[in-house]
């Protein structure tokens, strides 16, 4: 049954997340594009098992995955000194203007093209710059992301266990982790905080 495939690759990708949301070492802007991604998954999992068949919200954070939470990690590679990556206040005003944004013209204005197409970009853009910076774990963690992105919007079926949306989930999450900055602090210290 695909359904359950998507169920299970779901909360993988909610597992990976919501790892990374919880890194207190990371910078704040990371930690809640992250969380976005998380929920989104969350309610992705719950929906494709059938506890709770939430459709309209697993779209709506689907939405902001792709118009707030990648445009958002995109601002953390870009300018990771900015106010926008390391101040809560800074980082929950873009992701909620973002957010804001997304849903108007995605989800009320039903323009899918304008999450899909604003996330894919984030996703080229944070490519090009690591590719630039010659960062080569994150850069494979960015190929995963836009892969299982492409195999997906491509509707491609390698198998009858896999669709379209597991790799999505599979390459989200294995990119993520691959892509997540490394803590810049010993693992001594965050055990003393």
């Amino acid at each position: 049954d695909p359904m359950s495939s998507l169920a299970i690759t779901d909360a993988i990708l909610f597992g990976c997340a919501a790892y990374l949301a919880f890194q207190r070492q990371i910078p704040i802007a990371y930690r809640l594009g992250f969380g976005l991604l998380a929920l989104a998954a969350l309610l992705g999992a719950m929906k494709f098992s059938g506890i709770y068949p939430l459709e309209t919200w697993h779209r709506l954070f689907t939405i902001l995955g792709g118009s707030a939470a990648l445009p958002l990690l995109a601002i953390c590679v870009i300018w990771p000194q900015s106010a926008v990556v390391n101040d809560r206040q800074f980082a929950l005003i873009f992701l909620g203007a973002a957010a804001i944004l997304g849903l108007a013209i995605a989800g009320l204005g039903k323009l899918r093209l304008y999450d899909q197409v604003l996330g894919a970009f984030s996703m080229l853009w944070i490519l090009w710059l690591l590719i630039k910076q010659g960062e080569k774990r994150r850069i494979m963690g960015l190929s995963f992301m836009l892969l299982g992105s492409a195999l997906f919007l491509a509707k491609v079926q390698f198998s009858p266990w896999l669709v379209p949306g597991d790799f999505l989930h599979l390459g989200m999450a294995i990119g993520i982790l691959l892509f997540a900055p490394k803590s810049h602090r010993p693992l001594i210290a965050q055990h003393a905080e």
